[in-house]
């Protein structure tokens, strides 16, 4: 036994020597590199470099692994011949057989009964004889693909004339869709991704059908441009509207700097007129102290969107707003400009020519900073406005706003802190009866704070939770600013007309953070609730709030209540309420719950109440307790209304390399069902809309 373990090291040696004769001379082999060759039985012909091998045959070179039962390799033609459970192993990918040919040098041969598995994607496929054109590049005379792991996959696609390149798509004549074994859909022609990276191709067709725009087509075009650059162009067919044709664009530059390009335009064949939007944003990074954004925004009318858009937010939305600006940081200042235009979009606004505009906007702030050695601090809020509109008041508006801060920690673990300013606002204003030209205003404004943290962490007997810290924080903060008549001034924004505040607010916040185990050992950390109370007493002897401006001979505000608690980590909770000392009610209810296990369920319920002007409740839930079948819902109750704003119920069967989706929404205004079939690795089939 030692003597037969002797000999095949020694015959192992000698042979690899001679499979590689460039090399073992100090030169460049042809093949760029050394083959080498192990296995149980190896012999040797001098002529042609022939070597045989059985048993546990490993052929290592090019950045490859061939293993099979035997092989016979030819190293004057840098070729191998192996059979019996050939496998060819590069990279992450796997192509096996029962017979192969192949040539190391430029990778090209032919398998018989061949399958190869590409695990980007999970793509496998199949053919009787497959040929091996180059390094990723194949040929299946014909052959079937799927991205299925069973030996009879659910799905697959069978075709003559298979070439695939890996990275890119694989094409295909004379296609057969299967379900199991059964034809399903022809295709004269198909091509799908074998990619590893991002590739340009079509992406999948979407086909429906809607009250307001007929039976829809859509096809998409996706074009990987550069690294730095990609677009999508979009050929939408509408049989009650026209033909479309939308374009998104994507783009990055150097130090950051990025931005998009969006727009559709159709010709409306009911309205006999072109139609359409544009959206453009950029960030350009000049250096770290500078940069410049836009956020461009355009429609040809006020009806497009309750047209064509289909998104919550979008359709329903009562303007638009574009705006270019620059900004600019020094170490103590920052400078910043922005050009603001509105378009409203409000049916019964006529045109545009009522819409203040604000054109330009330059601010200068004043960070925060020490006055000497003194315990003070300045800081400065300015603005500079012009505001312009056709019709109407027009003009401009200067805001200076310097004050003063003082800061000290007199007892170790207490802040103190105060400030003062005075805010002044000058006008040149044009087109007003309450009197053109030059208006001036200062209101004196101040305040102070008094809070302290304090901390301590208890120990535990639970090995889940081992310490728990607690953080409290109580304060008291005042606020001030003056009470002062300002119907002289002209109207443009609520910033020209200041509420007076002589208020005091007092807090407590309240944080508890657990420390966990982890499942590898180490330790979480995880905030498990957090609560704040707050009430303010205004000494006017009125209330003035954001919710309640004027509340006479109530100085009390409404109790405040903010809380968060996550006492799972799969169970979070929160709460913003305010209570009502005088009506003893809730004035506004803001609470919401969500679960969820790791596993594909979830729930979640949202309630909002406010002053009985909005009430409504929100729920979401998503099963998957009966796999492989997944439902989802997600609803809106309106109290007021008495009746749901929007309900979606989904239905998914989800396979391991398949879907189908049956989804139907409910709106005021509309009603859709969905039929959506998915393929793993191919992506949606399309969606048909029943009604």
């Amino acid at each position: 036994m030692a003597r037969d373990l002797f000999t095949y090291r020694r015959l192992f040696f000698a042979l690899l020597l001679l499979a590689t004769p460039a090399a073992a001379r100090g030169e460049v082999p042809a093949t760029g590199g050394p083959v080498y060759i192990e296995a149980d039985t190896l012999t040797h012909e001098a002529a042609g470099g022939r070597i045989e091998a059985s048993g546990n045959v490993q052929i290592r070179g090019e950045g490859m692994t061939l293993l099979s039962d035997k092989a016979l390799f030819l190293g004057d033609k840098d070729e191998a011949q192996a059979e019996g459970n050939v496998i060819i192993l590069r990279d992450d990918d796997t192509l096996r057989g029962d017979r192969m040919t192949i040539n190391l040098q430029d990778q090209t041969g032919v398998m018989e009964n061949g399958s190869l598995f590409i695990r980007k994607g999970n793509v496998r496929l199949k053919a009787r004889r497959m040929y091996k054109l180059g390094d990723e590049s194949y040929r299946l005379e014909r052959g079937n693909f799927t991205t299925c792991d069973a030996d009879s996959p659910s799905w697959k696609f069978t075709a003559t004339d298979v070439d695939v390149t890996v990275g890119e798509y694989a094409t295909g004549k004379n296609a057969l869709f299967y379900v199991g074994e059964v034809p399903v859909f022809y295709f004269p022609y198909l091509i799908f991704p074998v990619k590893r990276e991002r590739q340009s191709g079509f992406l999948t067709p979407r086909a429906g059908n809607s009250s307001k725009k007929g039976f829809t087509f859509n096809l998409g075009y996706y074009w990987a441009i550069s690294p730095s650059q990609d677009a999508t162009v979009t050929l939408d067919v509408q049989s009650k509207r026209g033909e479309g044709l939308g374009l998104d664009y994507r783009y990055i530059r150097k130090k950051g700097s990025e931005g998009t390009f969006r727009g559709y335009a159709i010709y409306d064949s009911q309205q006999q007129r072109f139609r359409g939007d544009m959206s453009q944003k950029h960030l350009e990074t000049v250096s770290d102290t500078f940069d410049i954004k836009s956020d461009i925004n355009l429609v040809t009318d006020r009806t497009f969107y309750r047209d064509f858009a289909e998104q919550n937010g979008v359709y329903n939305q009562n303007s638009l707003e574009s705006s270019l600006s620059a900004t600019k940081r020094y170490r103590r200042f920052v400078l910043a400009g922005e050009v603001r235009y509105v378009e409203d979009l409000r049916v019964d606004v006529v045109d545009n020519q009522k819409t203040l505009q604000k054109l330009p906007t330059v601010s200068f702030t004043g960070v925060r900073q020490r006055l000497g050695e003194t315990p003070l601090f300045f800081s400065l809020e300015s603005s500079f406005t012009n505001f312009y509109r056709p019709d109407g008041i027009k003009g401009e508006r200067l805001d200076l706003h310097p004050h003063l801060i003082a800061y000290a920690k007199p007892l170790g673990a207490l802040e103190l802190s105060a400030w003062g300013g005075y805010r002044f606002r000058f006008y040149d204003v044009r087109g007003t009866d309450t009197g053109e030209g030059y208006h001036g205003n200062g209101i004196i404004t101040g305040g102070g704070a008094l809070s302290s943290t304090l901390s301590r962490v208890y120990e535990t007997d639970n090995a889940a939770m081992s310490r728990v810290r607690h953080l409290l924080i109580p304060e008291v903060r005042y606020s001030y600013v003056q009470e002062k008549s300002q119907e002289s001034l002209p109207f443009f924004d609520y910033n020209d007309r200041i509420v007076s505040e002589n208020r005091i607010v007092y807090s407590l916040t309240n944080s508890f953070t657990g420390k966990f185990a982890g499942q590898d050992g180490s330790s979480e950390y995880r905030e498990i609730l957090f609560l704040r109370l707050a009430q303010g007493y205004d000494f006017s002897g009125t209330r003035r709030d954001l919710l309640t401006l004027v509340d006479e001979g109530r100085p009390f505000t409404d109790v405040m209540v903010e809380a968060k608690a996550r006492p799972l980590k799969e169970l979070s909770v929160g709460a913003e309420t305010r209570y009502n000392p005088y009506q003893m009610r809730l004035s506004t209810v803001a609470v919401s719950a969500d679960a969820e296990d790791g596993k594909g369920n979830s729930a979640g319920l949202s309630y909002r109440h406010a002053r009985e002007e909005v009430e409504y409740l929100e729920g979401r839930t998503s099963l998957a307790l009966v796999k492989p079948f997944i439902f989802t819902f997600t609803g809106r109750y309106s109290f007021d209304r008495k009746d749901f704003l929007e309900s979606h119920y989904a239905l998914e069967y989800r396979h391991q390399c398949w879907s189908v989706t049956l989804s139907y929404r409910d709106r005021i205004d509309s009603r859709e069902f969905f039929v959506n079939f998915a393929l793993a690795g191919i992506g949606s089939l399309g969606s048909i809309r029943a009604f």
